[in-house]
């Protein structure tokens, strides 16, 4: 199959990363895929340095036709068998595409509020959807729940796994094999809800001062909460056990070297990479009640749940898993256990291309509902 992805994103993140890595799937398993996007895009810049074929298209305005005639051209020479967009001004630009022979399937994952409908109702065949939540705030939009199918995050496991080695990163931080160490990734802004990690930590530390709290991550651009962040560790004096180390690579080793992994969104939230990550390296997960993260984190089943902006609650599930080694291996071993029979990047990958199948079967005008004609 031949596949043309689209992002007008201009930074990056999960949802940019989940593209690059999808492409190098198709392309490592007899397909063809290229990632079309600005050229002085994050995605362009990463997927270079990747080795994905990736077309330089102009999407910073959703009304530039010679983008969507650029488009159109190309999936006419390399006979695209799908065109997957990501965002909302590829997704309006790809648009007329979808109905002259070249099926388009929206993508959607975020959980932030839907403000325009209209490339979900008519814009595409069919709409991937990377959360139930999801989903659920497209159909109360007016999309047809027929048209969507949820297709959730995936990982390597080999990537990813109890085995990875975790001595040299240990080593780099003068951690010892029995350090207790909490982590938290992500990317370094207000709805990720580093602020609520930090303060979690801050009354874990009075009573559990031989923890060791990593915050893995950077700000993109507004660096403003990073230097906040920074500040009230050294107000707090908590230097010695909190520690802010940037972006990093190796996140298979971290992630290995912990005890406790969190994911403290406030905000938007899919499923997130991180909670099969963790699951797959047979890891504890704390987790929000946020967007599509208790689809996979079930209470005191594969991880532990707490309200969003809550440092109290958050301090407190840390020291049960703490003070309680039971509770927290067997959350650790259900999680595996669910990453290894439903969370592969092959798995994901399989319902991927089972959708872009049905996306080429279905015809280039499918009946609108009542809803979808006022637009």
């Amino acid at each position: 199959m031949n596949v043309l992805h689209t992002e007008c994103s201009m930074n990056w993140g999960g949802q940019e990363y989940r593209t690059l890595l999808e492409t190098l799937w198709l392309n490592a398993n007899n397909h063809q895929a290229w990632i079309a996007c600005h050229p002085d895009s994050q995605l362009f810049i990463k997927g270079h340095e990747y080795g994905v074929p990736m077309i330089p298209m102009d999407f910073s305005k959703s009304y530039l036709l010679g983008t969507t005639r650029a488009c159109y051209r190309f999936c006419k020479a390399h006979k695209i068998d799908v065109i997957n967009t990501h965002s909302s001004r590829d997704s309006i630009l790809c648009m007329p595409l979808n109905y002259v022979h070249f099926p388009v399937v929206r993508s959607r994952q975020i959980t932030n509020p839907i403000k325009k409908s209209l490339s979900y109702k008519i814009g595409c065949r069919k709409i991937l959807a990377t959360a139930e939540v999801i989903k659920s705030m497209l159909i109360s939009k007016g999309v047809n729940a027929e048209k969507i199918e949820v297709v959730g995050e995936g990982i390597d496991l080999k990537e990813y796994s109890p085995s990875v080695d975790s001595t040299a990163f240990r080593k780099e931080f003068s951690l010892s094999p029995n350090t207790p160490l909490v982590i938290n990734i992500g990317m370094i802004r207000d709805d990720k809800g580093q602020r609520y990690f930090l303060e979690s930590a801050r009354k874990v530390l009075k009573t559990h001062p031989n923890v060791i709290y990593l915050l893995v991550g950077e700000a993109n651009k507004d660096k403003q909460l990073e230097i906040e962040l920074n500040q009230l560790i050294k107000n707090y004096c908590l230097e010695k056990n909190f520690k802010m180390i940037g972006y990093r690579e190796d996140i298979p080793q971290i992630i290995a070297a912990s005890s406790i992994v969190i994911v403290a969104s406030t905000g938007t939230e899919a499923q997130s990479r991180i909670v099969p990550q963790a699951f797959a390296s047979r890891k504890a997960v704390i987790a929000t009640k946020v967007g599509g993260l208790p689809e996979l984190v079930k209470e005191r089943e594969t991880g532990l749940l707490v309200p969003p902006a809550n440092p109290e609650a958050m301090a407190e599930a840390t020291i049960s898993l703490l003070d309680n080694t039971e509770l927290k291996n067997k959350l650790a071993e259900n999680g595996y256990i669910m990453a290894q029979e439903k969370l592969s990047f092959s798995y994901m990958m399989e319902k991927t291309l089972k959708l872009y199948q049905k996306a080429k079967l279905l015809p280039c005008h499918q009946k609108t509902s009542k809803k979808d004609k006022k637009f």
